[in-house]
């Protein structure tokens, strides 16, 4: 761990951040873990990132950070994408143009590694945290 906090803490380190469970809890006000309400119709109208709180540790990491360093990568099929962007911004000051999503978690690995290469082309694989 001492290995990653050294990592995480070098001004170049470059850092995305998972959304669901990371940066907000699974527990989203009146209601709960959104996997629980897959099959509600009516889930699709609510957004259950409006009233999610920062999580300060995270932020005082982030706001100590290089903005144009950190990223957000998450798995949504829900078409929640635009209400988790708002929320990642207005919690932890993440920009919506940092924040990337994919329908199948196994993509994340590829979306970072191109995302990365077109955005700082020749950084060392070691200075990206996931």
């Amino acid at each position: 761990m001492n290995k990653i906090w050294e990592i995480l803490h070098k001004p170049d380190t470059v850092v995305f951040f998972d959304i669901d469970g990371t940066l907000t809890s699974y527990c989203y006000g009146e209601y709960h873990a959104h996997h629980e309400l897959d099959y509600t119709p009516q889930f699709r109208d609510v957004n259950i990132y409006a009233d999610c709180k920062q999580l300060k540790p995270l932020y005082d990491y982030i706001s100590g950070h290089d903005m144009d360093r950190i990223f957000c990568i998450s798995r949504e099929p829900h078409g929640h994408e635009d209400w988790k962007s708002d929320m990642v911004e207005r919690l932890y000051g993440i920009p919506v143009s940092h924040c990337f999503y994919t329908l199948e978690a196994k993509e994340k690995p590829q979306i970072v590694i191109q995302k990365v290469n077109e955005l700082f082309p020749g950084i060392d694989p070691r200075s990206v945290i996931l």
